[in-house]
C-alpha cells in the first residue's frame, strides 16, 4: 500500500534531512546514524584559537588565586613548627637528648679500647707526679678521643714550676706530657717574706730561708727589673762577685750592698758610665775599702763618698780635721 500523500518510501520523523539536523544540534555532537544525514564539525583552526585563549585566561586566574593559598599554607606550617620547637626546648628535650647521645658515644669509645690507662711525663724535675696528675684531671679509663688536651695544658701551666706544657694523645691509650720548668733566678724579699723568682720576674714558690747560690733582691718591682741589672754587672765582674744584695728604690733605680757593707747608689740611667767611674776611683783611691760607708753615683759627673762612723771619728780627731763626706 502507498501512503495517502502519494509519496512512497518516505517516513516522517528524524530520518529526513531536517530530522538529522535537529538531532545533531539537539545532542551537541555529530549525527552519524543515517546515510542521508549531514555530519557537522567545527574548524580545527577556530577550535585551537578558542582553546588557547581560554587556557591562558584560566592559568592567569589560577596563578592569582593560588599565591595567597600557598602563602597561607607556608605561614601555617612555619607557625606549627615554631610552636613545636619552643615546646621541646622549654621542656628540656634537646638538652636531655644531647646529654644522652654524648654519654652513649663516650661509653662506646671507651668500650672500643680508646681509654687512657698510661701516662708518660718528659722534662719533669721539681714538679711532683701528684700535682701533674691533679692538673690533668684524668682518671684510669677516661675516654681518650674526647679528652680536652688544650684545657689540660692550661691547667698544667698554672702550676708554680711549670713554664710551658704540651699534652698529647698517643692512641689508643696513652697520654704524653712534655713540661718546661722555670729556672730559679733570684730570691726576692718582700714584706718580710722570701720568694723564689725566675728571670721573667714571676714568683715560683715561697722560701723559708735565703739561698746562697742565688742573688738576693729587695723592694717593690725588683723581680721585673733585676735581669737588666745583672746583665750590666756581667761587664764588671769585680763588682758583680761582691754584690750581696740589690735593693730597688722607688721602683726607679738600684742600691748595691757589697759584701763589706759598702752601699753603692746607682743612677736611674746610664748605669754603665757610673760603674766605669767607680772602677777608676777604686783603682786610684781605693774608695771600696772598709773605711767607706757609701758611694753615691746618682748625679752625672759627680761622685760623693761617705765615710763610716769610725773613719769619720778618726778623721775628726786628727789635727787637720777631715769631713766625713767628700765629693770626688
Amino acid at each position: 500500500m502507498q501512503p495517502l500523500s502519494g509519496r512512497p518510501g518516505r517516513k516522517k520523523g528524524k530520518s529526513g534531512l531536517f530530522g538529522g539536523l535537529r538531532g545533531a544540534f539537539a545532542s551537541g555532537r555529530d549525527s552519524s546514524g543515517d546515510s542521508s544525514g549531514i555530519r557537522l564539525r567545527l574548524s580545527d583552526a577556530w577550535q585551537g584559537r578558542s582553546n588557547s585563549r581560554a587556557g591562558r585566561a584560566e592559568a592567569r586566574f589560577n596563578a592569582v588565586t593560588a599565591a595567597p593559598r600557598r602563602a597561607w599554607r607556608a605561614g601555617t606550617a612555619l607557625f606549627l613548627i615554631g610552636v613545636a620547637g619552643y615546646g621541646l626546648a622549654v621542656g628540656g628535650y634537646f638538652e636531655r637528648s644531647m646529654a644522652f647521645m654524648a654519654n652513649e658515644t663516650t661509653g662506646a669509645i671507651a668500650r672500643a679500647g680508646f681509654r687512657i690507662d698510661k701516662l708518660t711525663i718528659e722534662g719533669q724535675e721539681r714538679t711532683s707526679d701528684q700535682d701533674i696528675a691533679g692538673a690533668l684531671g684524668v682518671g684510669n679509663g677516661a675516654p681518650a678521643l674526647t679528652y680536652d688536651t688544650g684545657a689540660a695544658q692550661l691547667r698544667l701551666e698554672q702550676l708554680p714550676w711549670v713554664k710551658r706544657a704540651q699534652v698529647m694523645r698517643l692512641l689508643p691509650s696513652r697520654l704524653h706530657v712534655v713540661i718546661e720548668e722555670r729556672a730559679p733566678y733570684a730570691v726576692w724579699q718582700h714584706n718580710g717574706s722570701l720568694y723564689l723568682v725566675d728571670e721573667d720576674g714571676l714568683g715560683i714558690a715561697p722560701l723559708s730561708s735565703p739561698r746562697p747560690d742565688l742573688p738576693f733582691i729587695v723592694g717593690d718591682g725588683a723581680p721585673k727589673a733585676v735581669k737588666p741589672l745583672f746583665a750590666t754587672l756581667t761587664s764588671w765582674p769585680e763588682f758583680a762577685r761582691r754584690v750581696k744584695a740589690s735593693v730597688r728604690v722607688a721602683e726607679r733605680r738600684w742600691n748595691l750592698q757589697l759584701d763589706n757593707g759598702i752601699e753603692i747608689r746607682l743612677p736611674e740611667n746610664n748605669i754603665e758610665n757610673a760603674l766605669a767611674k767607680l772602677s777608676e776611683l777604686d783603682r786610684e783611691h781605693k774608695v771600696l775599702s772598709n773605711s767607706i760607708a757609701s758611694v753615691d753615683l746618682r748625679i752625672p759627673g759627680r761622685v760623693t763618698v761617705r765615710l763610716t762612723d769610725d773613719a769619720a771619728a778618726r778623721r775628726s780627731s786628727a789635727p787637720a780635721g777631715a769631713p766625713a763626706e767628700r765629693d770626688t
